[in-house]
């Protein structure tokens, strides 16, 4: 039987992800549903560590070419997806409704909100207008590793090196508060999720 480039990854990645030491740290315990943030290019880890969660989490994943890998391998560990962005355009309105579903259903979903072209690290406002939308909190969450490389890309996606300790942080969960502005509200989500990987980078000693 041929395999397929996805089968290919598959096995080459879970054998690579067994040689990392990960920790795993909770600062609040998550509800469902929830909306859960982390940027594009600290997102490695995270389908691997969280993978016990894929019956309750549909991950955003847009329809550019190079998505459609991801949503393949994504799907073969066991995440549902949603396909497009939280934005006007490219499906973005039947992706925004699909998510409102999904999170009313109790189910969770993933957001890249940096994604998928950038800017780094710039918090685009479509998990705080799903957030105020549906009265659901927005969970931060970071990844960091003690060894590895940063690729030229335009996230600077990070990658650890085999045999290295790797963190993944869990922040606490924010809510939008009464009346509040939506410009206002991604601003607070931006920086909760600087600042918690800023923390998750100083714990493993990335680049300090």
């Amino acid at each position: 039987m041929k395999l397929s480039r996805e089968d290919i990854l598959f096995f080459l990645l879970n054998g690579f992800v067994k040689t990392l030491k990960i920790e795993v740290k909770f600062l609040e315990d998550v509800k469902f549903p929830s909306i859960i943030t982390f940027w594009h290019g600290r997102m490695f880890l995270l389908p691997f560590v969280f993978a016990n969660y894929a019956d309750k989490v549909s991950i955003l994943i847009s329809r550019h070419r190079d998505g459609e890998l991801a949503a393949r391998f994504i799907e073969k560990l066991g995440f549902s997806t949603v396909r497009g962005s939280t934005g006007k355009g490219k499906g973005g309105d039947r992706a925004f409704r699909e998510m409102v579903n999904i999170l009313e259903s109790g189910k969770s979903v993933a957001i890249t909100p940096d994604g998928p072209r950038g800017p780094k690290e710039v918090f685009k406002p479509g998990a705080a207008k799903l957030s105020i939308v549906t009265g659901v909190p927005v969970y931060p969450v970071a990844f960091s590793t003690s060894k590895g490389k940063e690729l030229s890309s335009w996230d600077n996606f990070l990658l650890p090196y085999p045999f290295s300790k790797c963190k993944v942080l869990v922040g606490k969960p924010l809510y939008p508060k009464e009346k509040e502005d939506i410009d206002f509200y991604t601003k607070r989500l931006e920086l909760a999720l600087k600042d918690l990987t800023k923390l998750c980078d100083q714990e493993t000693g990335w680049k300090i």
